[in-house]
């Protein structure tokens, strides 16, 4: 006998999937381990489909020679018949798409999942159908298509998988039909289940758990016992539970129903210690001799050694403690709370906290006259300091009930400080991740805090992920906190391999970097003014440490001045939002993403945003590296941040920057893979009159310019060209400037040296060239000028000339330049000629007559050798 059989208390994905694998073997025959849900019940009272079933007694009788088992991979589950399939040794397949339990089926083969895998058993099956060709029929894919759409909620669940969609279409083809899904899975609350529904709600007691909220609810229904299971999910996805623990006393028993959408909690796993189980969304038990009061408390105990004991004081403060001493003036306290962009900050005298002052407090201070008395004249004194063990729930009523600014942590290194912000980010992520479902109603979207240690690992490989985790765990050592930041989170984030990984420390990174390098053997360079350390790995890995730190300009377009700070701080400082986000490195959180300006969010809408408005005022070159990343990415600029790139034109601070500053940025957008869109970016702007005030832009230009693209891409598969591409698209833009619009671009940009002379003499060069080509000019003279011809002009030569005048050129780039030297010096010595001036002139003679067709290539020794004596006859030889 061949069996197919599924976990006691059948639902329709178990139903399904049994009916799905009777195709797949045919003998098979349905046995049911035990009842099955009220829902399928009634289901098979009332549609009787054509499915023969065995009983269980059948089976007790009869030798088994293999068995399915469906939507269960625990033995606990199947009940005594697991026990009967044990004992008989038979080959035992599962189809499930659920983890691997802790009691497994002994020897069982398991039927491979789609690929990105399934929400629901009834994928596992069709999956495997279609890829052998089996079309169901229409009844057998309309149980399909109930299991699927029960365990994927109608494919709405988190965990529904493109393979479930695609299997429905596929079914849908196959003459499955959706009446029975409507009327039996996707069904609104009867009246009986509404008063059960109620009856869950007025017994809810709300815990909280490591900032999780975990619903406990006890109720004692009547008939509906078996319709509970319906209902409690229900309940939880009404109310956007993270997990709803409903105990149902049903004399002389509990019946026991969890439903969990928190990563963390598996519902099974929750009530196998209670002799339950289940999946990680929903699991059952039945117990008998024990209270819902002591269930209760199981459950909630399980509960805590999963989530641990939630976020404390530690966990929030940042190291970084920006204070102030006593003495300090109320002028400076205040130039120092506006260059360190905050609002209020501690007084501190020897070292303990005395008071606080804000910039409120500092302003009418100075109103009053009293810019020069020291703050402990003017500070309020007091400030709350709490230690690193306070749970958030303390905190939550410092800040609420005595209306606190900032609370002080007190730590083994000094103290630490906690600020509204850190502490409303905190909440918001745990309402997020107690509400998932209401995330995206919410501003913004999607949580900024959610963990992406998987697409690190995926992104930076195995090595590179172990040295950064590596770098946490020394941080964590010295109770200081590491970051990956910058351009590397947001090309994980965008799929792509970062080619540079910057870390940031809170604390001191250079002291990490250190560490790092004597644990792994690496070689380390210190900037100390900076707070920065470059270590080099034997492997050849390069990894930039700093210090989180904050700078502030002293003037529009000035260098920055630094100061050590928070991370926050650290990454506000950054260019644009994509680029202020930070992976946490530490093992605690390790792979969590970090993003206080919504950088995520501006990835996903395709936008380059700066952070602040004086963004562009601080440092001009901004509008450079903004059009940069853009045409880059195929973004775009938000419109705040476009309506600030123009009032920074307007208002001429690109005019201040250096010009070593200015070509950085410039070399680094013409070295992009488009670079001319950018240029045309620039100039929709207004950025181009600043950069190349001689050059007026229009379609010619853009035309022009994009030939000088494409020359650009020949030269690199022919290897005629490969120095630096933007030293070209300068050289072409002061050629379409005009006679002295290379020598200001020069001057403006900084350029020194034969950058300088490409870019300044770029119009009289490519006019000799030119001159060159048109004439009656030989190969051999041709070859002559270009080798003394910086290669950028002749590849603009290439660019203006006439088809005749290209064709003389391109010939003497890939053809005549590259021929062989027919004689060399070397030759003539060996044939006797002593050496002299005489050997260099026969040899460029003899290689200008082979070019110019003159002599052949066998008679060119011969040639030279002529070209010497002659040579050495001349009087003064």
């Amino acid at each position: 006998m061949r069996i197919v059989t599924t976990h006691l208390g059948a639902d329709f994905d178990a139903l399904g999937a049994m009916a799905g694998i009777r195709l797949l073997d045919p003998e098979v025959r349905l046995v049911f381990s035990g009842s099955q849900e009220a829902g399928v019940r009634r289901f098979l009272e009332r549609e009787r489909p054509a499915l023969e079933e065995l009983r269980l007694k059948q089976v007790r009788r009869a030798h088994l020679e293999a068995a399915w088992v469906a939507d269960c991979s625990s033995l606990r589950r199947l009940g005594e018949l697991g026990e009967l399939i044990v004992r008989s040794g038979c080959p035992v397949t599962v189809a499930d798409h659920h983890p691997e339990p802790e009691d497994p089926i002994p020897g069982a083969q398991v039927l491979p999942s789609p690929p990105g895998g399934a929400g629901a058993t009834c994928t596992v099956v069709s999956w495997e159908l279609k890829r052998r060709g089996i079309c169901p029929d229409p009844l057998t894919a309309s149980l399909l298509l109930l299991g699927i759409y029960e365990d994927t909620g109608g494919l709405t669940y988190a965990d529904t998988r493109p393979a479930d969609a695609e299997m429905v279409a596929w079914l849908l083809g196959c003459g499955g039909r959706l009446e029975w899904v409507r009327a039996y899975v996707l069904r609104p609350l009867e009246p009986g289940q509404l008063e059960l529904l109620n009856t869950l709600v007025a017994g809810a007691v709300e815990h909280h758990v490591a900032g999780v909220s975990v619903v406990v609810t006890v109720a004692r229904p009547s008939e509906l016992v078996e319709e509970a299971a319906f209902v409690v999910h229900r309940y939880a996805e009404i109310f956007a539970l993270p997990l709803v623990v409903a105990i149902l006393e049903v004399p002389p028993q509990l019946v026991v129903i969890v439903r969990s959408s928190h990563p963390r909690l598996h519902a099974g796993q929750l009530l196998l210690p209670l002799g339950g189980g289940g999946h990680a969304t929903a699991a059952a038990a039945r117990l008998k001799g024990k209270s819902a009061v002591e269930v209760a408390e199981t459950i909630l105990g399980l509960v805590r050694q999963r989530l641990g004991d939630g976020p404390r004081a530690g966990d929030l403060a940042s190291p970084a403690l920006f204070a102030v001493e006593s003495s300090t003036s109320v002028r400076e306290a205040k130039e120092r709370l506006v260059r360190l962009r905050i609002n209020a900050m501690p007084v501190l005298q020897e070292g303990e906290p005395v008071g606080l002052v804000t910039r409120q407090i500092l302003d009418n201070a100075e109103s009053h006259g009293l810019s020069e008395r020291a703050v402990a004249a003017v500070m309020r004194p007091g400030v709350s300091v709490v230690n690193a063990d306070t749970p958030l729930e303390d905190l939550e009523r410092l800040f609420v009930e005595e209306r606190e600014r900032l609370v002080l942590v007190a730590r083994p290194a000094g103290y630490g400080v906690i600020t509204r912000m850190d502490l409303f980010r905190r909440l918001f992520e745990r309402q997020a991740r107690a509400f998932p479902s209401a995330l995206p109603r919410l501003p913004g979207g999607k949580p900024s805090f959610h963990n992406v240690l998987a697409r690190l690992r995926e992104r930076v490989g195995e090595e590179r992920l172990a040295l950064l985790q590596r770098v946490g765990e020394v941080a964590s050592r010295l109770d200081m906190r590491a970051y990956l930041v910058g351009g590397a989170v947001r090309d994980v984030l965008l799929g792509r391999v970062p080619e540079d990984m910057d870390v940031v420390v809170e604390g001191n990174g250079v002291e990490v970097a250190r560490l790092v390098a004597a644990d792994l053997g690496g070689r380390i360079h210190v900037h100390e003014p900076f707070l920065t350390a470059v270590i080099t790995f034997p492997s050849g890995l390069r990894l930039d440490v700093a210090t989180a730190r904050t700078e502030f300009y002293r003037y529009p377009a000035a260098l920055p001045e630094v100061e050590r700070s928070a991370l926050r701080l650290d990454l506000y400082r950054r260019d644009f939002t994509i680029n202020a986000m930070a992976i946490t490195l530490n093992p605690q959180g390790c792979g969590e993403l970090v993003d206080f300006f919504g950088g995520q969010r501006d990835l996903e809408g395709k936008r380059i945003r700066v952070l602040h408005s004086l963004s562009f005022i601080e440092d001009p070159t901004r509008v450079v590296r903004a059009v940069r990343f853009a045409t880059r990415l195929g973004f775009t600029l938000a419109p705040d941040t476009e309506r600030l790139a123009r009032v920074a034109v307007e208002e001429g601070v690109l005019a201040r920057l250096s010009g070593e500053r200015l070509r950085d940025e410039v070399f680094l957008l013409l070295d992009e893979e488009h670079p001319v869109e950018g240029l045309a970016e620039l100039e929709r702007l207004g950025v181009s009159k600043a950069l190349f005030p001689e050059l007026t832009w229009g379609r010619t230009t853009g035309r022009f310019l994009r030939q000088v693209e494409a020359i650009l891409l020949w030269a690199a598969m022919e290897r005629v060209y490969e120095g630096p591409k933007p030293l070209v698209f300068l050289a072409a833009l002061a050629l379409r400037g005009g006679e002295r619009a290379g020598e200001l671009l020069a001057q403006r940009l900084g350029l020194a040296g034969e950058g300088r002379q490409v870019v300044a003499k770029v119009w009289e060069g490519v006019e000799k060239l030119l001159a060159v080509a048109a004439g009656p000019s030989s190969p051999s003279r041709v070859v002559e000028v270009l080798e003394r011809t910086p290669l950028p002009w002749a590849l603009l030569t290439l660019v203006v000339a006439t088809p005749s005048q290209r064709q003389v050129v391109r010939l003497a780039l890939t053809d005549w330049a590259r021929r062989p030297w027919p004689v060399r010096g070397a030759d003539l010595v060996a044939q006797g000629v002593p050496e002299g001036p005489w050997i260099g002139h026969a040899v460029r003679a003899a290689r200008a007559a082979v070019l110019d067709g003159a002599v052949s290539g066998e008679q060119a020794l011969a040639y030279a050798l002529s070209v010497c004596q002659e040579l050495r006859r001349e009087p003064g030889r």
